[in-house]
């Protein structure tokens, strides 16, 4: 296979990464996750072993009104976000993997690193392993290879994603 035709195959698989790890996933329901309210659900349950200190806790932040404040936050910002982009703004996604098969056989795996940076492993149709890093810019979002160089960059084109760079050599 020539260098030219794997290297459109990778730039199809990057393009369909990037895709599906910053483009809305449109999972979250018409009232949304309330995912505020339940991070302080969770950090009360975690604050003590002890059942009584729980309690006192939860008596304070529901007197202060901090339950109250979380989900007045998520009822009229967080799942209003949510519910037109389908990403909840308090949620993050770092660490988690993502999974993207190309249509030659290729398998994309996606994880989040940071805001605005993720890893990306592709394995081609004969199990050649290329590593990428995706770095979100401010129109567009890069692909850099592991020693830097970039790859592809993808961005909006007359409102639809298209491939605005390839390697430069």
């Amino acid at each position: 296979m020539s260098d030219r035709l794997r290297s459109n195959g990778v730039r199809r698989v990057v393009a369909a990464a990037v895709l599906a790890g910053f483009l809305p996933m449109t999972t979250a329901g018409c009232f949304g996750t309330f995912q505020l309210t339940r991070k302080v659900y969770g950090f009360n349950k975690e604050v003590s072993p002890d059942k009584w200190v729980r309690w006192l806790t939860f008596l304070v932040m529901t007197i202060i009104p901090v339950y109250g404040f979380a989900t007045l936050f998520d009822a009229l910002f967080a799942n209003s976000v949510e519910f037109w982009t389908g990403k909840n703004p308090v949620v993050a996604d770092l660490g988690t993997e993502k999974v993207v098969f190309g249509p030659d056989g290729e398998v994309g795996r996606f994880t989040m690193l940071a805001p605005g940076r993720a890893d990306l492993q592709i394995i081609d149709g004969a199990g050649r392993l290329t590593a990428l890093e995706l770095v979100r810019e401010e129109s567009s979002i890069a692909a850099y290879d592991s020693t830097g160089r970039l790859v592809l960059r993808v961005g909006d084109e007359d409102g639809r994603p298209a491939v605005l760079a390839g390697a430069t050599k």
